[in-house]
């Protein structure tokens, strides 16, 4: 088994998931058939890299194909909408720099970096949504980040929303942006936040599973994985919290999953209980804005000086 951040670093195994229970949920929630990446494999692995801590599903040709998210995206109606770290990585923006987006979608972002005047160009698997970014005059490819072809230190800026958490290739993706950002230039990331609740609580969350997903990340593997590829921390955020969202952690939340990081949800668990309505509310504002994080991560990377 090969660590995808680097062959030298260990890895050690976290868990297995039996593959019936995966394709089980696919079928149940989005009507998708994903059993052909599962064909002859009773489990999938997560295994966590020992340096970085990076979790990753293995084995590796788990991951999803162009005709697994047009397939999703009929099923998940709002699968590409406007998100909350588009607003933020569009302060990134200065007009006149030109911009890769890796995974574009519908577009969305690539509309408002054109309203900014930023040159931009979309990288898209999904065939369906290339052809619509065309005949709205948007340059978008339809390929992969590792195939795109373009010069050295050709981009101000790469970004990338929602993507890294299906790529396998780590290493690679991560040389191949600092290979085509100029000096200087920003790698802006956009993940799903695996810890604490969406791996911890909700490990079986079908969205969070292969082929959808291949990676599990948190802010300080992010940070780790950079800084091992040149990279520089610029800002680490963290989307906020809604009340719903925390309430969906305390139902999924049990006393048999108790540890020292998760304590909070206990307490807050035992307030909703016995508390008003209102002082719980206040109560758990409070912790949404200290001391719980969001179900998504935004990262802001620098390319060091050669």
């Amino acid at each position: 088994m090969i660590n995808p951040i680097d062959r030298e670093f260990k890895s050690k195994l976290i868990e297995r998931i039996p593959t019936k229970k995966i394709v089980a949920r696919y079928k149940n929630d989005f009507q998708v058939d994903v059993s052909r990446y599962f064909s002859g494999i009773d489990f999938a692995e997560i295994y966590e890299c020992e340096v970085t801590k990076y979790r990753y599903y293995y084995p590796f040709s788990f991951m999803g194909d162009g005709v697994f998210y047009i397939d999703l995206s009929k099923g998940k109606r709002n699968y590409y909408h406007e998100r909350w770290e588009h607003k933020l990585a569009l302060r990134h923006v200065n007009s006149g720099q030109k911009w890769l987006e890796v995974g574009s979608g519908n577009s969305y972002f690539l509309k408002e970096l054109a309203k900014r005047g930023v040159k931009a160009l979309g990288l898209e698997l999904n065939s369906e949504e290339v052809l619509k970014a065309e005949n709205e005059k948007f340059e978008v490819h339809d390929c992969d980040f590792f195939s795109f072809e373009a010069k050295n230190s050709e981009y101000d800026v790469i970004a990338s929303f929602q993507v890294l958490e299906h790529i396998k290739d780590v290493s690679n993706y991560f040389v191949k942006a600092g290979e085509l950002l100029r000096k200087n230039g920003k790698l802006i990331i956009g993940v799903p936040n695996s810890n604490p609740y969406l791996y911890v609580f909700d490990k079986f969350h079908t969205l969070n599973l292969p082929p959808h997903h291949m990676g599990l990340w948190t802010g300080k593997a992010l940070k780790k994985v950079g800084e091992k590829f040149g990279f520089s921390l610029i800002k680490l955020q963290y989307e906020p919290i809604s009340q719903s969202e925390l309430d969906y952690i305390l139902d999924l939340f049990s006393v048999g999953k108790i540890s020292v990081h998760n304590l909070k949800f206990f307490i807050l668990k035992a307030f909703r209980r016995v508390f008003p309505s209102k002082l719980y509310h206040f109560i758990s504002s409070f912790c949404r804005k200290y001391l719980v994080n969001g179900r998504n991560i935004l990262i802001v990377l620098e390319k060091k000086n050669d």
